[in-house]
């Protein structure tokens, strides 16, 4: 399963803070890239950069979920995270962090329990 990170409003250099940070975490180091975002019919102007997130089944979603919320308690911008999987996304907000912990791990799990029902 791939997650999809995309930064929304902040700081220039929070995509690139969120990828070191990202990095340094053991199970999800090689795991992260930086990618371009395809336009949608709404974007108005270019497509912006986002981070891919390859999971694995161990415990990667997880991993990527606590790194998520510490990364965004540590912001002192206005930045959102957006994270989708399969068809499933979510934005978290620092004012809302607090009580995305189990809707994110349920967004990182959702293809994966698709798998395992249709096996």
């Amino acid at each position: 399963m791939e997650a999809r990170i995309a930064i929304v409003g902040g700081c220039d250099g929070d995509l690139s803070s969120l990828y070191q940070w990202l990095t340094g975490e053991d199970e999800l180091r090689g795991h992260v890239r930086v990618a371009r975002r395809p336009m949608r019919e709404t974007d108005l102007g270019s497509a912006g950069d986002l981070l891919t997130v390859a999971l694995s089944a161990g415990g990667a979603g997880s991993v990527l979920s606590s790194a998520l919320i510490t990364w965004l308690k540590t912001r002192r911008t206005s930045a959102k995270i957006t994270v989708e999987a399969g068809n499933r996304s979510i934005t978290l907000e620092i004012d809302t962090i607090r009580d995305a912990t189990a809707l994110l791990e349920q967004v990182l799990r959702a293809d994966r329990d698709d798998a395992d029902r249709s096996a």
